[in-house]
């Protein structure tokens, strides 16, 4: 594919910027401005948003990295520490990078008074948006490959920069499976935004789905190095989702009893 966007020769350097950081850039600016909308339509001051974008992000670009730095390749980074830093070389993980969003949007919530479910309602399309635009950057970049196929939508990271480790094999693309997944979601939260019984709803509608997405994908992904626990039989990004999954209908059903109640 395309690691790069294009090379530049600019008084004798080479401008090469990177696919995977400029789509997560256009993510993550897409998310904010999709973001300032909800917020401005359900009464909510679009101030808070500008205020935690910085935050939010430079929180999900450090959980995401610390994630796949301590989960999937801690042996390399011990090893080799100064390429923790190397972050235009991919190597991130979605769930540290939400696990860090949930908090630090807590945290302010908390500080500023406001409801914290309101706000991860606001959030969740925007979530989904930036996972897209993540994804096709992963694609572009040839991070987060699948396994070896003969389907007639298999794919090949020809290019020698590209991240994958297995250059001229085709195989699933994983990518391309969550970045239409994330748009599914997109589309339901989008659906279901007006429609909505409860604060947190979309938050916990979103969650639910990405991570049954994230564990169906995992099937097919092929970039084994990044662990597994009991044997060879669950990835660590599918025990997260499994741990996920439960606590999330869980906390779906007490929140929707509790707000029934109280009328």
């Amino acid at each position: 594919m395309h690691p790069y966007l294009f090379d530049w020769v600019v008084g004798g350097h080479h401008l090469r910027p990177p696919s995977y950081g400029v789509m997560l850039a256009l993510g993550f600016s897409l998310g904010y401005f999709e973001a300032l909308r909800r917020a401005a339509k359900l009464g909510e001051n679009p101030r808070h948003i500008e205020n935690l974008f910085l935050m939010l992000v430079l929180g999900t670009v450090v959980g995401a990295r610390l994630f796949h730095v301590v989960f999937e390749e801690f042996p390399y980074y011990l090893a080799h520490p100064a390429k923790i830093f190397a972050v235009w070389e991919g190597g991130y993980t979605f769930y540290g990078g939400l696990v860090t969003a949930l908090f630090f949007m807590y945290l302010y919530c908390r500080r500023k008074k406001l409801d914290y479910l309101q706000f991860m309602d606001i959030a969740a399309p925007s979530t989904a948006i930036g996972l897209f635009m993540g994804r096709l950057g992963c694609f572009f970049a040839g991070c987060c490959w699948g396994r070896p196929t003969t389907v007639p939508w298999a794919v090949t990271f020809s290019n020698p920069e590209s991240f994958t480790s297995v250059h001229h094999l085709t195989v699933h693309p994983t990518q391309l499976y969550e970045a239409f997944g994330a748009v599914a979601v997109l589309i339901y939260l989008q659906w279901r935004f007006s429609r909505r019984r409860y604060l947190g709803q979309l938050f916990f509608h979103g969650l639910i789905a990405y991570a049954v997405l994230r564990f169906l994908v995992e099937f097919f992904r092929g970039d084994d190095y990044r662990g597994f626990i009991f044997g060879h039989t669950l990835s660590y990004a599918q025990f997260v989702s499994l741990m996920i999954f439960p606590l999330a209908v869980v906390g779906m059903f007490l929140y929707s009893r509790v707000k029934k109640r109280n009328g």
